[in-house]
């Protein structure tokens, strides 16, 4: 399997080349319990640190009760402003479509989409495996505004599919960087890669510690999807998808306890944790895009602690469907989507948004109230 320029085995780590000499992460071992005193951290006005989690085939209704009692780590993610009723992109509930969303702030179809619909591993590079020679045009991303900026940025994912970012946003695909220092053109600092959710968590976990400030994050954990499509969205007990968000659950908890032990990280590290769609429609896949169970998606903002807030209270000029309704792009005005995440993460870092993106470019989504105004001070 391929992830950049690189073969590596099925439980393995990949990194693409990192310019700015970061530290070659190494898997680690399960932090110890988490050491958060009682009074929860301040909550800065800009983040040192930003994670987008993505859980790839997460049903929102396993962060339920009673089944979010199984799952103590989502339960830690929900302290913060959430949602259970945000959307998929209306025309795709399958992966890559709509991490590209997630990613770049687009729908996938329109003048304004990315246009990438294909779920499979992309072709090489050189021929027309990137978003820019779907388009036709340079297609800007989360990795770009954080590159250009001086931020650390890294990929973390458990599908080969996702060679299509690094391919993307390499060394000769990447656009320039027109931010004051030249950085490069290569946009993703390190891509790390594995199978398995346990060790996706450790190696999380070690890069976050060893990451300069400023740093972004792109996490994708593959295990509920891997489990829906060998034997089902089956939310009974005792069902391998259960087992699976299980396993989700531990690499959450790994990742939240090595920010809340690390007085570097603790108070100045937010996560954005959604999914790309739900699944069950079919039983063993989710490609059935009018099916509430396949594009209803949880959407969280864990900010370190603090009191939990419901995302419709803080948008409520946010369409908010009932349970059966998805809503077009032509929608006015717009539900929270998975591609609401890649700008929120911008905003958090006191970044601007996407460049050519619909996604909370403009209608930016609030996640603390009366919220202040976020600005990282230009690089040199």
């Amino acid at each position: 399997m391929r992830l950049g320029h690189l073969v590596v085995p099925a439980i393995a780590l990949a990194l693409v080349a990192c310019e700015r000499g970061a530290p070659t992460p190494q898997r680690a071992a399960v932090t110890a319990p988490s050491t958060q005193e009682t009074t929860p951290p301040r909550v800065p006005e800009v983040f040192d640190h930003v994670l987008l989690i993505s859980v790839d085939g997460l049903r929102p209704d396993c962060l339920e009760t009673p089944l979010l009692e199984q799952f103590p780590n989502f339960a830690r993610i929900l302290s913060g402003p959430h949602t259970l009723e945000a959307r998929t992109d209306p025309d795709y509930t399958v992966t890559l479509p709509n991490h590209l969303s997630m990613l770049t702030g687009r729908p996938v179809l329109g003048p304004s989409g990315h246009g990438w619909i294909a779920n499979t591993d992309p072709p090489a590079e050189a021929q027309g495996g990137t978003l820019h020679a779907q388009k036709r045009s340079y297609v800007q991303s989360v990795f770009d505004v954080a590159h250009d900026h001086g931020v650390d940025t890294t990929i973390a994912v458990t599908k080969t599919k996702f060679v299509l970012l690094t391919q993307s946003y390499s060394d000769a695909s990447g656009a320039p960087d027109g931010v004051g220092k030249d950085d490069g053109r290569q946009k993703i600092d390190r891509a790390l890669y594995t199978t398995r959710a346990s060790d996706l968590g450790g190696i999380v976990a070690d890069t976050l510690r060893r990451s300069p400030a400023p740093s972004f994050a792109f996490v994708h954990i593959g295990a509920p999807d891997f489990a829906g499509h060998a034997t089902g969205w089956d939310l009974a007990a005792g069902s391998a998808y259960l087992a699976a968000v299980k396993d989700a659950d531990g690499a959450l908890g790994t990742i939240l306890d090595a920010i809340e032990s690390s007085p570097a990280l603790r108070g100045n590290t937010a996560i954005v944790l959604t999914a790309d769609h739900g699944g069950g429609v079919p039983f063993k896949s989710h490609t059935d895009k009018t099916a509430p169970i396949n594009f209803r998606i949880p959407f969280a903002v864990w900010l370190g602690g603090g009191a939990a807030a419901d995302l419709r209270a803080l948008n409520p000029a946010r369409a908010w469907p009932d349970r059966e309704t998805q809503l077009d792009t032509a929608a006015k005005p717009q539900p929270v989507r998975n591609g609401d995440a890649g700008n929120l993460c911008l905003r958090l870092l006191g970044l601007p948004p996407v460049d050519g993106s619909l996604y909370g470019a403009v209608d930016q989504l609030a996640v603390i109230r009366d919220e202040p105004p976020k600005t990282r001070p230009s690089k040199g």
